[in-house]
């Protein structure tokens, strides 16, 4: 028997069905020679690492300026953060001392060197960072061939209708395809935030990644579709199967069309009450697609982005970056959390020592408060940025009043540092905090009083309510938010803002779940920040639902046992609502 139809299971990263013939991609990797070089050569061989970088950071530049050209500034800046690592002082010093003490070729110390770096970054726990080992491969790679004389795999054979399917695709290779020729991607290893993940979207190119062997197991020629809402690749479809994506595609854009449509109606339920729908946004890139879905701000601004390399970022570096965030929404506000990683992420800056359970240990505030220098720089950019628009201050993982106290002291402080120094500023900033400690929860009262608004941050306060950490296969059904036990510490947390007038909202994953979306309305919570892609639909599910309705059963819904009964019981009130503002496949339509 010949090959049959097969499904690959992986992780969407980038929605939208392609349809198209495969084209896998081999992944060329040079040699590392493994030998030892005389001492008479290291001179040249520092001298042919030197040359190779200084290559490949000029190859990196003109990537950087065709991006700029054809897709905007914003998507170019994932290359200026390559050109940062190339830049990095420590790293070339590293290589060049295995060079010169252990008498090894550029390659394979260079080889060493990145293998250290790449396992350093695997071990953070924060999604985002940990998905920077995909730049890092890409600059590795491209260095490793300058020295070895070749050249990354040509692309240039490519036919239209093509799905590129790859071990790995570098960032650099992304940005190398054009959307005519390629119209979806399939990507063995990798998770929805890598850089390569944020170019695919960007370029609107459903992507599925995580594949694991569908590079090994799809032939070049094969007839496949992606299905990037999914995150599943069908290779060899059979005729009905073929029918009902091409079905499914035709459907998929006459509703991007209908949402664009409406992309400019309010936000406000069928009753007429306003919902303010914000972005969460990891790079400065974003913000254009925040903007064009219709974002009435940016929710959480995280900043984790520019601690990318081994040195820190210093004032002006996230001056600017910040104040490119709040200038391309203005005038709608933007909130930016400070720093949220631990010590061992900062190894090479602060002093840290291994901590059992880092989730639990010097993170975010924590370390921000114990360390004022690198506190204080963050606080000063941000006051600086904040004259461009609207800007606020959101402090990560706070427990205690102390902690808001000492944070508003270091503000202070960096206030009245730029007027002393006659430098622009705003220093009526507001200041916030994240709820997503259950003991900032249960103290919502105390803290509304000392506080400008709440952030909720779901995704850490479902795991420390429920002792679950989702990331554990065995326990990650336990994580449920809405569990009614968060769902009482998110009532109370909102009571509590309404009664001190000041404003509540959630910029966890929990509200890009219109189920979860219904509820918290009904809890009060009347802000709602998710990805940007994730704003059309929200605003749909918002305007499908009465908060009169959304109201009577958040308060029903705190007298059950469970979330599987919260969620019957939202299906049994606004099903059909939902179900209107955000159609899904028809049920058993796949064949």
């Amino acid at each position: 028997m010949g090959p049959s139809y097969h499904r690959h299971v992986g992780v969407a990263a980038s929605p939208g069905i392609a349809i198209g013939k495969a084209f896998t991609h081999a992944e060329v990797r040079p040699r590392v020679p493994q030998r030892r070089i005389s001492s008479s050569r290291v001179k040249a061989e520092t001298e042919r690492f030197t040359e190779a970088l200084n290559s490949v950071g000029d190859a990196v530049r003109r990537t950087r300026d065709r991006v700029e050209i054809e897709h905007g500034p914003d998507l170019a800046q994932i290359f200026e953060a390559q050109l940062a690592m190339l830049a990095d002082v420590e790293v070339r010093d590293r290589t060049l001392g295995i060079v010169s003490k252990r008498l090894w070729p550029a390659e394979r110390a260079f080889a060493e060197v990145m293998s250290e770096l790449c396992a350093k970054f695997e071990q953070i726990e924060n999604e985002y960072l940990r998905a920077r080992v995909g730049d890092l491969r890409d600059i590795e790679q491209q260095v490793q061939n300058q020295l070895s004389g070749g050249a990354l795999p040509g692309l240039q054979t490519l036919r239209s209708n093509t799905v590129m399917i790859a071990r790995d695709l570098l960032p650099s290779e992304v940005a190398q395809l054009g959307r005519r020729l390629v119209t979806g991607l399939v990507i063995d290893v990798g998770g929805a935030t890598s850089h390569t993940s944020i170019i695919a979207r960007s370029l609107g190119l459903p992507t599925v990644v995580g594949t694991e062997n569908a590079s090994r197991r799809i032939k070049s020629g094969s007839r496949v579709i992606v299905d990037g809402d999914e995150g599943v690749v069908h290779t060899l479809p059979t005729a009905p199967v073929l029918r009902y994506f091409r079905r499914e595609r035709r459907r998929q854009l006459r509703r991007e069309r209908e949402l664009s449509e409406r992309r400019d109606l309010p936000s406000v339920t069928a009753d007429d009450k306003k919902v303010q729908l914000c972005a969460n946004i990891d790079l400065p890139q974003e913000v254009d697609v925040a903007v064009a879905n219709g974002a009435e701000g940016v929710g959480m601004c995280r900043t984790e982005f520019l601690y990318l390399g081994q040195r820190l970022p210093d004032e002006q570096q996230q001056y600017e970056s910040y104040r490119t965030i709040v200038e391309a929404i203005a005038p709608q506000p933007v909130v930016i959390r400070t720093l949220d990683l631990g010590g061992d992420k900062l190894s090479h800056a602060v002093d840290s020592l291994p901590e059992a359970n880092p989730m639990l240990g010097w993170r975010g505030i924590r370390i921000c408060l114990d360390t004022p220098d690198l506190f204080k720089t963050q606080i000063r950019a941000i006051l600086r940025a904040a004259t461009a628009g609207t800007a606020r201050i959101l402090l990560p993982m706070v427990s205690s009043l102390d902690e808001v106290d000492r944070a508003r002291a270091v503000i202070s402080e960096s206030a009245a540092e730029l007027a002393a120094a006659g430098i622009e500023h705003r220093d009526d900033i507001e200041l916030g905090v994240m709820i997503e400690v259950p003991s900032a929860a249960i103290m919502a009262g105390q803290f509304a009083s000392q506080v400008d608004f709440f952030s909720l941050g779901t995704n850490d306060l479902v795991q420390y309510t429920l002792a679950v950490d989702r990331g554990t296969a065995r326990v990650a059904s336990l994580y449920d938010p809405l569990h009614p036990a968060v769902l009482q510490l998110i009532r109370q947390v909102g009571e509590a803002a309404r009664e001190a007038g000041i404003p509540a909202g959630i910029c966890g994953e929990m509200a890009s779940d219109p189920e979860a979306a219904v509820v918290l309305m009904g809890l009060g919570i009347m802000q709602l920040s998710v990805s940007p892609t994730a704003l059309p639909e929200l605003k749909e599910v918002v305007r499908a639902t009465r908060l009169a309705d959304a109201i009577d059963l958040a308060d029903k819904s705190l007298h059950l046992t469970s979330g599987a009964q919260v969620r019957c019981l939202v299906q049994e009130r606004v099903g059909e609502a939902l179900r209107v503002a955000r159609p899904r496949r028809r049920e058993g339509g796949m064949p």
